[in-house]
């Protein structure tokens, strides 16, 4: 087993992986940065101290001017979904699902007090506010769900499954429509400019906006193209500046999400699921959550080695 694979390994049961924490983006007028990760909070001993570590020493850290606080605020959005816990028979414990670990494990990390969540259902956001003096800041839970069936992948071709349920218009279950503006609205710290925010929430400052799932590749790759397709980036190294009057293609996202890859990211462009970000793109377009697939939400399509 080569070094990638051991990493490779390490993805997707709670691990954390330093190579796996990248700059997206930052606010400088508020000292927020935005970061990918790989791992869950409360998992396997992941600590904000390991973060804070991982995202200095993240080459592109230094060109944000970024000073991380000694105790910072952390925003954090757990896309982790899981299905319903498998039946057993009478009088034996339903085997829990291995997101269903993480998500509680960080739940609890964030609160002496953990709620109930449903990861194959919303509505969502759901926000767990920090409990601990130690760990200030909050968990949104906004789950990725991935669309299903085989994605089209050439201009006017249409979906064989319904984005509807996975891209969501602020009505249905996953929501992906909503949550790439408020990973926006965290890091520039315009919280009343959501109506998802609670009221307790005043103000994000000197804090890291942190996104992931199990392994930091598909469901945070998606989120990361997403954003990168709306709002570009601060940091020059992703070659994406800022934009405010239209979305950038999918290509020019995944090409720009390319660049800050975590570190197992064996299967570009952009370690994401791109489907979502190719429904997300045509809902940004045409306010349809099933149409045609336009052209410039066509994605990259990885080059397969013939056998």
């Amino acid at each position: 087993m080569n070094a990638n694979e051991d990493t490779q390994v390490a993805h997707g049961d709670g691990s954390f992986v330093t190579g796996s924490v990248r700059v997206v983006d930052y606010d400088a007028a508020n000292n927020n940065v935005l970061i990918r990760g790989s791992s869950a909070f409360g998992t396997r001993g992941f600590t904000i101290t390991d973060l804070t570590k991982a995202i200095a020493a993240d080459v592109n850290f230094a060109a944000t001017k970024i000073k991380l606080a000694a105790n910072p605020m952390v925003i954090d959005f757990c896309l982790i979904g899981f299905a319903p816990a498998t039946p057993e028979p009478k009088g034996k414990k339903p085997k829990e699902h291995k997101d269903e670990k993480i998500v509680m494990a960080e739940v609890s990390w964030f609160t002496d007090q953990p709620p109930t969540l449903n990861g194959n259902a919303g509505p969502y956001p759901n926000y767990i506010p920090s409990t601990i003096a130690a760990n200030p800041g909050m968990m949104v839970y906004w789950p990725i769900q991935s669309i299903g069936g085989v994605a089209p992948t050439s201009a006017g071709a249409s979906w064989p499954v319904s984005p509807a349920n996975s891209i969501g218009d602020g009505s249905t279950q996953f929501d992906f429509s909503g949550l790439v503006p408020a990973i926006r609205n965290a890091l520039t710290n315009q919280i009343q400019a959501s109506q998802h925010w609670p009221a307790a929430l005043n103000s994000i400052k000197n804090a890291i906006i942190y996104v992931h799932c199990d392994s930091g590749v598909n469901r945070t790759g998606a989120a990361v193209a997403g954003y990168l397709m709306n709002y570009g980036s601060n940091l020059a190294a992703m070659s994406l500046p800022p934009v405010n009057k239209s979305a950038y293609t999918v290509v020019q996202a995944q090409t720009a999400a390319n660049l800050a890859p975590p570190s197992n990211d064996t299967k570009p462009p952009g370690g994401s699921d791109i489907p979502v970000v190719q429904a997300y793109c045509n809902f940004l377009i045409t306010g349809n959550l099933d149409a045609d697939l336009q052209a410039k939400c066509v994605p990259i399509i990885p080059k397969t080695k013939s056998v």
